[in-house]
Order: structure tokens, then sequence, then C-alpha cells
């Protein structure tokens, strides 16, 4: 069993960026337009606040979205603090000099990423963009978003959401996404491979679905450079 870069004894309200986010997807923001998106989960990203400025028709789903701006202003910036209080505790010789050149780098960039959420959360609320939800079960039609996004929920939190979670999560996934669906990054705490994915990738068959893993312009930690293209045939 691999070691863990630091302890994650939760699921943390935590976000990154809109740039990082198209990174950590291989995506460039001209594959999105005309196309509707799914962030799940969304948690303080700025995504869709970004993409939606840009005429990108994105909604973010999370199971915290049904709280006040307040509170999800003051568990986001307090989960923030804890975030990044872990990760300048993980191992040194983990972190990669790529997407960012230091950890004080990201957390400024990251952080003026949290500020543009909740500048656009109170509004975007109010205009369906942010809705409360979670995986393994969302109340979407099928086929409902063009692409999915699941990004640092799957694998990233092996040790606390089992296999049922994962092939349940999967299987949602798949099922609410009309082109493909997308899932960063493809390893466990550890920077591992997550043990069951090729389990996972034979479902995705199943479902109708190609798959592959792609090695993406991201890397924060050792082994996140990759993320999973799932594409409907």
């Amino acid at each position: 069993m691999s070691q863990n870069i630091f302890e994650l004894t939760s699921i943390y309200f935590f976000g990154r960026p809109y740039e990082e986010l198209l990174r950590c997807f291989g995506l460039d923001e001209r594959d999105l337009f005309g196309k509707s998106v799914l962030e799940c989960p969304s948690g303080p990203s700025s995504f869709v606040a970004e993409a939606n400025a840009v005429g990108i028709r994105a909604i973010g789903v999370d199971p915290i979205f049904y709280r006040s701006p307040a509170a999800v202003r003051d568990l986001a910036m307090a989960d923030f603090r804890l975030m990044f209080d872990r990760v300048r505790l993980a191992p040194p010789d983990t972190f990669v000099e790529r997407t960012y050149r230091s950890i004080d780098e990201a957390e400024a960039v990251r952080f003026v990423g949290l500020l543009r959420f909740l500048a656009d959360y109170s509004t975007g609320k109010a205009l369906g963009r942010y809705r409360e939800g979670s995986l393994p079960y969302l109340e979407f039609e099928d086929r409902a978003f063009d692409v999915v996004l699941c990004g640092h929920l799957l694998f990233i939190y092996s040790d606390t959401l089992d296999l049922e979670f994962h092939r349940a999560a999967f299987k949602e996934l798949c099922r609410v996404a009309k082109e493909e669906a997308r899932i960063h990054p493809v390893v466990d705490n550890g920077s591992e491979r997550y043990p069951y994915l090729d389990e996972l990738l034979e479902l995705a068959d199943v479902l109708g679905f190609d798959s592959c893993i792609q090695e993406v312009d991201h890397e924060f930690f050792k082994g996140t450079n990759r993320t999973l293209v799932l594409r409907r045939r």
C-alpha cells in the first residue's frame, strides 16, 4: 500500500481556478464553446463563474450549495487554510514545480480563484448555476450535459470512498454525459494508480464509452499529470 502524501480525514470544500482546471482535464477553452458542462463536485472553484463569463454553459453541483453565501464563504475559507496547512506538511519531494513554481504561488493563485467563486455564488445560485447535489446520484436527465467534469473526488479519496461508491458514481457520471466525461486525477492520495481502475474501465465499455488515460499539462503532486477521458460511442 502506498503512503499517503497528506492526511485526508474528510472530503474538503476546496476548489481550483478555471485555468488550472482546464489544464487538469486536458481541455482548451475553445473545446467547450457551445457545450453544456457539468462540474461535479464543484466546490469553491472558479470554473463555473469564469466559464459562464465567456459564454460556456456550465453548472456546478456540490452538497454544500444549499448553504447561504455567508456560510459557504466561512467553510471555503476554513478549508482553504486547512488544506494548505496540510500541503505544507507533505514530503517536499512529492511537490512538482510544473503548474506552479512553489506552494506559495499555488496558494496565491488558488485564493484568487476562490474569491472569484465567492463573488459569483449568490447571483449564480439565484440563476441556477450552483445546485445542491452529490454523487453517486444526480437529479438530472440522461445525457443532460455534453461534457461532465469530476475532479479531485474519485480515486484521490479512495481511503474514504469505497469501491461500491466509485462504481455508482462512475455509472452516474456516464449516465448524465452526452458526449464525454473526464475524471482527474487517476491516482490515490499516495500518487499510486487507483487499484480498481481497470475494473471501472471495463464498466465504462459496458456502458458504451471508450476510455483513455490522457497525459495533461498539469502536475501539482507527483502522478497527477493524467486524466481519464470517457467518450460515448
